[in-house]
């Protein structure tokens, strides 16, 4: 609730909200499983196949320092680029979007037929479009 507030004092404030994930430089909060694959982003894509992807990893640190798979990631791992895609049509879709700063990968994978550009998931329907709605409107309702 608090994260709604001050999201909220700062757009109704007139300043830029608190950068979210989205608008900030991006975290690849790289996750290296036990045999050394590493996977960006989402550390729930670790052990998962895709027949479009084969596996989710950008590489192995047993081969490639883990520095240079980050540096690399988007042009070694082709799901990064859908995903980036996704977060777009959110960005252009979304009135939650400077709350919410797009679904997390796995749930878009997973929500959505293992596509990574989808747009709303229900993680982001009911943990942020929810509470930003729910915290609003009880704001709207005891104002006064």
């Amino acid at each position: 609730m608090q994260r709604v507030l001050n999201f909220a004092g700062a757009v109704l404030g007139g300043h830029d909200p608190v950068p979210l994930p989205a608008s900030a430089p991006w975290d690849p909060l790289p996750t290296v499983a036990h045999n050394g694959g590493v996977v960006m982003l989402s550390p729930e894509l670790a052990g998962f196949t895709d027949i479009r992807f084969d596996d989710f990893h950008t590489g192995n640190v047993l081969d490639t320092a883990l520095g240079i798979l980050v540096a690399e990631a988007e042009q070694r791992t082709p799901w990064i680029t859908e995903f980036w895609a996704g977060v777009d049509a959110c960005r252009a879709t979304c009135p939650a979007f400077a709350f919410c700063g797009g679904a997390h990968p796995a749930n878009r994978y997973f929500e959505h037929a293992g596509r990574f550009d989808g747009t709303r998931t229900r993680y982001c329907t009911s943990a942020k479009i929810a509470l930003l709605e729910g915290v609003t409107r009880h704001a709207r309702e005891h104002a006064h």
